[in-house]
């Protein structure tokens, strides 16, 4: 039996589909409705419902299934959907690199972020580059790495900051995806265990983990990175884990806790020693913390970054160097 010929190919799909109907698409999924994302980009609804229309007779199926609520993807949205981004992201390359190049450095660098990073690395990087290039956007994402890593594969960022994770199998299942991710570490993080200013153990010159096991205490989550070495500080005084826990990582919540009450809280050094600065906590001298991970930054090693996020590399690794010379 004769083989039939593919319905669709590279050129095919060239002649048949516009940009513009990408832009579109992508917006509407964003935000789950038709009506919404005419508002979003100034046009009518019926404009917006015509070309998801025009889109769905050119890939010969659904792509939403609409309801009173909105839309929701298809099997086939959602694998055009993956497509979509990474279409669009090349498209926002390009516009940086033509901007560079008529113009000078300018362009946009979107960074994702883990909390570990986003007290203190980050705000310096950001920093030296408004003072080197003043022109260039910075756009920041915060958010775990199972969101990120996959969003930086696919084009979506230029660069994930924090801690850098020892297998990125449990975030990228798919080896391509994984081949195209470097890592490159700054420094190393340990935990900082601090209490508010105005608590009275602020002002103790040495203390042990004993003296502190029954107060109330706010540890990293159970799924971080950070926690074997919370229970290595215990387990190593032959001590069980605080029965009055807070579990977060989220830094303004514990930042709040601890300056409000009679917390203790374990928290990332860089993260400590900023805020300890500002005077809003202190740093308690317990010892037995070690670092528990690298801190730095994640790139895409099948492309070169563009100018503008070159830039931004460049401040990371200063803003690091510093922060590593201070330790």
């Amino acid at each position: 039996m004769k083989q039939q010929n593919p319905k669709h190919s590279r050129l095919s799909l060239a002649r048949r589909l516009r940009l513009q109907q990408l832009a579109v698409f992508e917006k509407v999924v964003e935000m789950g409705s038709i009506l919404a994302a005419s508002r979003e980009l100034s046009m009518t609804q019926p404009a917006v419902s015509k070309s998801i229309h025009e889109l769905e007779q050119q890939l010969d199926g659904l792509l939403f299934v609409r309801g009173k609520r909105g839309v929701v993807l298809t099997e086939l949205g959602s694998l055009f959907e993956r497509h979509t981004k990474t279409m669009l992201a090349e498209l926002r390359y390009l516009a940086d690199d033509l901007n560079d190049w008529q113009t000078g450095i300018s362009g946009h660098v979107i960074v994702g972020t883990l909390i570990t990073a986003s007290a203190t690395l980050l705000p310096e990087a950001i920093t030296r580059l408004r003072q080197a290039v003043p022109d260039v956007v910075v756009t920041v994402r915060v958010g775990p790495n199972s969101m990120l890593f996959p969003a930086l594969a696919r084009g979506e960022l230029d660069v994930v900051v924090g801690v850098l994770p020892d297998d990125t199998s449990a975030v990228l299942r798919d080896d391509a995806e994984r081949a195209r991710l470097t890592h490159v570490a700054l420094y190393a993080e340990a935990l900082r265990a601090v209490v508010g200013s105005q608590n009275a153990l602020a002002r103790r010159r040495k203390i042990r983990l004993a003296d502190l096991h029954e107060l109330e205490w706010i540890v990293p989550t159970q799924d971080s990175v950070a926690y074997p070495s919370v229970r290595a500080l215990f387990e190593k005084e032959g001590l069980a884990m605080p029965r009055r826990l807070v579990e977060s990582v989220s830094i303004l919540t514990n930042l709040g806790l601890v300056s409000s009450g009679s917390m203790v809280a374990l928290m990332p050094q860089s993260a400590a020693e900023r805020f300890a600065q500002a005077g809003l906590l202190n740093i308690l001298p317990l010892e037995g913390l070690s670092p528990f991970s690298d801190v730095g930054y994640t790139v895409r090693s099948d492309r070169p970054p563009s100018a503008a996020a070159q830039h931004f590399l460049t401040a990371l690794r200063d803003a690091g160097r510093e922060l590593y010379r201070t330790r």
